[in-house]
């Protein structure tokens, strides 16, 4: 599956990247995350030089900006934009005018990432309409006599051939519907020779289905005056002399007659190949993200599988080596007999390396539960003092045998609204990674100050600190900044997790030789 994933993504590649079309995608930001040949020959950045940058300081002119943000949002909301015309800007300086559809792009859960547009360069139709709008006003300004000579005279010198060669089908029309001009590109669309076209009227290149009200929107243009797209925003079809239908793109701009009547020129663009290309691209996406979204249920299912074997095996773990505590303490108590040094020693090493088991099955055991959402917290308003009071006389032992100093500060009649389990156990794990990594004749204090609402607890010591490197990572699962002390690198991660899910947030300083300061906030009663 994935080889033909592969391979279609390489298609859809190649029938982007061969598009004369721009297509460009975007972040939400504006940023461009990808640039076509198309894109480059239309507006002159190479592919290197656009991407990462903003598409606003490329191409955007700043009298547009309004509009495209407006449409931005359309797209935002989850619109699709259809063959909008639009304004703008060449590398070199100069003007572009571009049809312009845009779309929005989302992951597999359906959440918009980003906005594909496809820009076609329309300067070369719109130069041409305006050049015809222009030769009528110019024959308009003319008498009558030398009106008929100089459009003569324009028609057959300058404008026939351009009109004739022009790479989209040209049509004029009269206010009765009648077609009074018409182009090679236009005959070869429709099917029809020049004097066919010539003798038959607009309404016959309409399908069927849309020619009743054809009449009444070709006389509500002609009232408008104003040139515009076709249908913008709709699907527009044509039909063919054998009757066929195809995808167009329709312009119109209107002329007025001296006789005070209204022409309408109509310039139509087979977009036959372009719909190809975007039902394609359309297609590939669904399949693709099809193919993530199951991906990513596979992924969920495994990683759930996980978890229950973990909290499986963790907990039959357990019961024996509660069993091996058990019996080690009854043998440490030489109840049965007296020991010699060296199996009082070994009892201190099974009992030693049992509660180091435990304490690593325990941490597996709650990673687990959190990350499956099995882990209730049953918050209440607890004393700080008391838990801080309890947390320090768990570890003091530890320190004192070790030959560091364990302070901490009195936070008075201070409450929190914390689970006073959880609370001890983050306090503990802080407390615990502070020891082990402060030599001896070393520092552990305990600090208190209360921000506004919420009160901030420091552990701090006098360790050997961590890098920059490592304090971007102190809180990931299973990392360690050394293995010389043991553990399986989850403590902090978990105690992340149960400050966030009880509504505050830890943090951590450090410098190399001088020590750490974790620091984690909690919501005042």
């Amino acid at each position: 599956m994935s080889t033909e994933i592969s391979g279609a993504e390489r298609w859809l590649a190649a029938i982007v990247e061969s598009s004369d079309d721009a297509i460009i995608g975007e972040s939400l930001e504006g940023v461009v995350t990808s640039w076509n040949r198309g894109a480059e020959h239309i507006f002159g950045y190479s592919a290197q030089e656009a991407i990462g940058r903003p598409i606003q300081s490329l191409i955007w002119p700043a009298e547009e900006d309004q509009k495209d943000t407006a449409l931005l949002r359309r797209v935002v909301r989850g619109e699709r934009i259809e063959h909008f015309d639009a304004v703008r800007r060449h590398k070199n300086g100069t003007t572009v005018l571009v049809s312009l559809s845009m779309s929005p792009i989302r992951d597999s859960g359906g959440r918009l990432i980003g906005v594909a547009k496809i820009a076609r360069d329309i300067t070369s139709r719109v130069a041409l309409e305006q050049s015809l709008i222009a030769s009528s006003d110019q024959v308009r300004a003319l008498t009558d006599q030398e009106a008929r000579a100089r459009a003569a005279s324009l028609a057959n010198q300058r404008f026939r051939e351009l009109i004739e060669n022009a790479p989209d089908g040209i049509l004029q029309v009269d206010s009765t519907g009648r077609i009074i001009l018409s182009n090679r590109t236009a005959e070869t669309l429709f099917g029809y020779t020049s004097d066919e076209l010539l003798r038959g009227r607009v309404d016959d290149l309409v399908p069927e289905a849309h020619r009743r009200g054809h009449a009444e929107h070709r006389a509500n243009f002609a009232k408008a005056g104003v040139a515009r797209p076709m249908g913008l925003g709709l699907d527009l079809y044509a039909r063919r002399k054998d009757g066929s239908e195809f995808p167009v793109e329709i312009s119109l701009s209107p002329v007025k007659t001296e006789a005070g009547g209204v022409h309408v020129t109509a310039v139509i663009r087979d977009v036959t190949e372009r719909k190809r290309t975007e039902e394609q691209v359309r297609t590939l996406q669904e399949s693709y993200m099809a193919e993530l979204k199951a991906r990513q249920k596979e992924a969920e299912r495994l990683n759930h599988l996980k978890d229950e074997f973990l909290a499986s095996v963790s907990h039959e773990l357990r019961t024996p080596l509660h069993t091996i505590l058990g019996f080690t303490d009854l043998l440490g108590e030489e109840l049965e007999g007296p020991l010699n040094d060296t199996q009082r020693e070994f009892v201190r090493h099974i009992h030693r390396d049992s509660e180091h088991l435990l304490g690593l099955i325990n941490d597996v055991l709650d990673l687990s539960r959190i990350e499956t959402g099995q882990l209730r917290l049953h918050a209440e308003s607890l004393s700080l003092r008391e838990a801080i009071f309890e947390a320090v006389s768990g570890i003091k032992s530890h320190a004192e045998a070790r030959s560091v100093d364990i302070d901490s500060d009195d936070p008075g009649d201070l409450h929190v609204i914390a689970d006073p389990v959880r609370l001890r156990q983050i306090l503990y794990n802080l407390l615990s990674n502070a020891v082990k990594f402060t030599a001896a004749g070393g520092k552990v204090t305990v600090k208190v100050r209360r921000q506004g609402a919420a009160v901030r607890i420091t552990v701090a010591d006098t360790g050997i600190g961590m890098s920059r490197e490592d304090q971007a990572q102190i809180f990931e699962r299973f990392y360690q900044v050394t293995h010389k002390t043991g553990g399986a690198g989850l403590g902090l991660a978990i105690c992340k997790q149960l400050v966030e899910m009880q509504g505050g947030s830890i943090s951590v300083e450090s410098e190399l030789g001088i020590g750490s300061q974790f620091h984690f906030e909690l919501p005042l009663t």
